[in-house]
């Protein structure tokens, strides 16, 4: 039973960005400020625990002697899945403003691409496209950004105008490693395509 506290923590990470998203959202549309910051804090505090499961369950499937395939697959779902929706989350509260709304859309595209490509691919797909060390720290570099508006409003930066586009362009830097992290599968993929 313990061998899959791992895995579970994982779609739990997945299942977390859903509602942390949503929790934002809720925030933004509340009527009352007490409202808004009850939903504001609570999304934040989904997003914290969200994000440490990344590190958990690969410690724990480690210590458990309990990695498996299935666990190399969702790992990289729930960290899209997490840094996505509350990205999506924050375009909508911007109005999608372009400024934010195409970084968004160029890592959106990118992630459904790669997992496209680990779901569709063949049998060991997962394994043929193995998480990299650039899209790991693309990864990093994207739930670090993605928990700064946090930061910043818990710090006291309530005018979210005073820092947005330096925000957004935080988010322009994970939209670029995005891609450059996403050249070795895709090079993977025609190696794998000529191969057939």
């Amino acid at each position: 039973m313990l061998r899959h506290i791992p895995n579970l923590l994982t779609v739990l990470r997945a299942l977390g960005g859903v509602a942390g998203a949503w929790l934002l959202l809720q925030s933004a549309g509340a009527a009352l400020e007490e409202t808004a910051q009850f939903y504001a804090i609570l999304s934040g505090l989904i997003f914290l625990s969200a994000a440490l499961t990344d590190w958990l369950d690969g410690w724990l499937a480690r210590r458990l002697d309990a990695q498996s395939a299935l666990g190399e697959l969702l790992d990289p779902i729930a960290d899209k899945v997490l840094t996505g929706a509350y990205l999506v989350a924050y375009t909508v509260i911007a109005g999608g403003n372009p400024a934010l709304a195409v970084p968004v859309g160029v890592i959106l595209v990118r992630d459904i691409l790669i997992t496209g490509l680990r779901l569709s691919g063949p049998p060991r797909a997962a394994e043929a496209y193995a998480v990299t060390n650039d899209a790991k720290a693309k990864t990093a570099l994207t739930m670090i950004v993605a928990a700064i508006p946090f930061v910043l409003v818990a710090a006291g930066f309530t005018e979210v105008r005073d820092w947005f586009y330096i925000w957004v362009g935080g988010v322009w830097l994970c939209a670029a490693l995005t891609v450059w992290s996403a050249m070795p599968y895709i090079r993977k993929a025609f190696q794998i395509g000529n191969q057939k």
